[in-house]
């Protein structure tokens, strides 16, 4: 039997030994696993489904619904209207309907078959821009602040035959504008037609319901010359008392 060998410990300066350490696992971020997720009956996830649905329904139709709103109104004139009538009764009554209405007229030719007013004066001071609205559309060339704004009114009157008349009325509408550095200057506007169909309308119901009156009425155009009673004073009277 061999002696016994005994074996000394080798000495290995280089090798060193690291101490182990319990490493953290964040199982939340970790894309390895999955996170706990609760079960949902189809009942909730039915209803879930449809209110999605209608939300995004409902968005769809607002969002539709923007330029509608936003669009303005477009100018929409009354057709030219025939009326069973002569053309003198016709000239009368539109131009009876333009007095009453206040306005002054500037030319009547009757041989052409125009009665032009002056221009009136609507609206003027701060709800200019937005009174105008409602009658007219402005012009996209407008750029400053809009003061008062008027327009005039043209009868066209035309014989169809010996009985018919053919009316059309048409209005020019402007407004004064300020610019920036204070200039001012009258700008265009188109009508809606809403003045133009209210003077028809007008023109039609004095026409249906007064014919015999404006028939036996006679202008200031075709009036004959009054004689002069010199019995009557020279100079006027105070009024009673």
């Amino acid at each position: 039997m061999s002696p016994t060998q005994v074996l000394e410990p080798l000495d290995i300066p280089d090798i060193k030994l690291f101490h182990s350490s319990t490493a953290h696992i964040d199982l939340s971020r970790s894309r390895c696993y999955d996170l706990a997720v609760s079960p949902k009956s189809p009942v909730i996830q039915r209803v879930r489904y449809a209110f999605i649905t209608a939300v995004f329904a409902a968005l769809l139709g607002f969002c539709a619904a923007i330029p509608m709103f936003a669009q303005t109104q477009k100018p929409n004139l009354p057709d030219p209207i025939k009326f069973i009538n002569k053309f003198d009764i016709v000239a009368n009554v539109v131009r009876s309907v333009l007095d009453d209405m206040g306005f002054k007229i500037e030319i009547e030719d009757r041989k052409a078959g125009k009665i032009v007013t002056k221009p009136y004066e609507f609206i003027t001071g701060s709800l200019t821009s937005s009174e105008i609205d409602k009658v007219a559309v402005k012009s996209d060339a407008i750029t400053g602040s809009l003061l008062k704004a008027q327009y005039s009114v043209e009868a066209i009157l035309e014989i169809v035959t010996p009985t018919e008349t053919m009316v059309t009325i048409r209005t020019k509408m402007e407004a004064l504008s300020r610019e920036v550095d204070g200039t001012e200057k009258w700008v265009p506007l188109e009508s809606l037609g809403i003045y133009e169909r209210r003077i028809l309308s007008k023109v039609s119901a004095k026409l249906m319901h007064d014919e015999k009156s404006v028939t036996d009425k006679k202008g200031f155009w075709n009036k004959n010359p009054q004689p002069v009673d010199p019995r009557q004073p020279r100079f006027p009277t105070s009024p009673s008392r």
